[in-house]
Parts: C-alpha cells; sequence; structure tokens
C-alpha cells in the first residue's frame, strides 16, 4: 500500500465512520412541546416538555441547535478529562479503554466550541483548555499506538481499548513498520 493508498484509506474510513455516528440513535429531552414531525424518514412523534426521545445524532443536532432538546448523555469535556487522566497514569506500554464515540463526539464538541467562541469572546479559555487537552491525548496515544505497533500485533485485549479510528492508525502503521523492515532485511 502507498504512502497515498494508506492515506486515503484512513481519511475514507473516518469520513464513513462519522456518517454512521451521525446515522446512529441517542436520546434527548425534549424542553418544549412539539407537533408530530415527518421529514423525509424521520417520523418524530408528538412529544412534550420533559419526554425522552431516540432520534439519530444528526436530528438531535439539529433539535439541540434549534433549543428543542437536550443530549442525554455524559459531557465530551468530562469523558476528554477522565481519559487525559486514565492514559497518564497508564505506562509507556500501556493505554487505557476509550469509547467508540469518544473521537466523532470529540470533533463536534471542538466545532461547537470555535464556533461560539467566535460569537463570544469570553469562550476562548474554556475552548483552548479543551482544545490543549484534545491535543494532549491524542500525542500520548498516538506515540502509545506507534510503540504497540512496532512491537506487537493487535491483541483482543488491544482491540476493545481502542477506538475505531485508532484501530485503523494501528493497523496502516503496523503495516508500514513490517513493510520498512522487510526492506531494510531483504526479507520478502
Amino acid at each position: 500500500m502507498s504512502k497515498l493508498d494508506k492515506e486515503s484509506s484512513i481519511v475514507g474510513f473516518l469520513k464513513y465512520y462519522e456518517i454512521g455516528f451521525l446515522l446512529m440513535p441517542v436520546k434527548v429531552i425534549i424542553k418544549q412541546d412539539l407537533p408530530r414531525i415527518e421529514v423525509g424518514s424521520v417520523n418524530l412523534p408528538e412529544s412534550h416538555e420533559g419526554d425522552v426521545v431516540e432520534v439519530p445524532r444528526w436530528v438531535a443536532d439539529i433539535m439541540v441547535k434549534m433549543g428543542f432538546a437536550e443530549i442525554q448523555e455524559e459531557s465530551i469535556d468530562l469523558d476528554l478529562f477522565k481519559a487525559l487522566s486514565r492514559e497518564r497514569m497508564q505506562g509507556p506500554s500501556q493505554i487505557s479503554t476509550l469509547k467508540g464515540d469518544f473521537y466523532p463526539r470529540m470533533k463536534i464538541q471542538i466545532k461547537s466550541m470555535k464556533s461560539m467562541m467566535e460569537k463570544d469572546e469570553s469562550l476562548k479559555e474554556a475552548y483552548e483548555k479543551f482544545s490543549s487537552s484534545a491535543y494532549d491525548l491524542i500525542a500520548l496515544r498516538t506515540s502509545k499506538l506507534l510503540y504497540l505497533a512496532g512491537s506487537s500485533s493487535l491483541s483482543p485485549d488491544l482491540e476493545r481499548k481502542i477506538a475505531p479510528e485508532e484501530k485503523v492508525l494501528f493497523e496502516i502503521i503496523r503495516s508500514t513498520i513490517e513493510d520498512w523492515r522487510k526492506a531494510i532485511l531483504e526479507v520478502e
């Protein structure tokens, strides 16, 4: 696999995975009474304030932006800071477990915070803190994945701990290291 093939495979995977993430159902708490809504293949029953309804994430995002609902899940801010703390406690050859939807949620939060910060400068510090923590977590996990990919194959235990995006990255790194070793040692 050439460098271009590897780059396009990871970018393609990430786009495909993000679409899948947006189609996944999520629970929302309705903030005001809503009539029955039918748009394309999306059918929402009549809902009242306080009702909990399950909708695709992309629909939930629109409902939240319009002030009609609130997504019912743990804050990604808290998840990020917990993940970063756990990762820092692990040794260089150990990696902590990360939820499968972690990176798409983090990406959405960064975009949202950046957009809000552009409208309200007082949010700049919160945005910078979140972004800095996100970069720190990615740097820690990337260095651990690089180490693990160079020294072992993807074990079932490791596969359970890493996010789908990291699995693709691990496989690309592993394949690249293997190709490099073969080229250096002239082994086929």
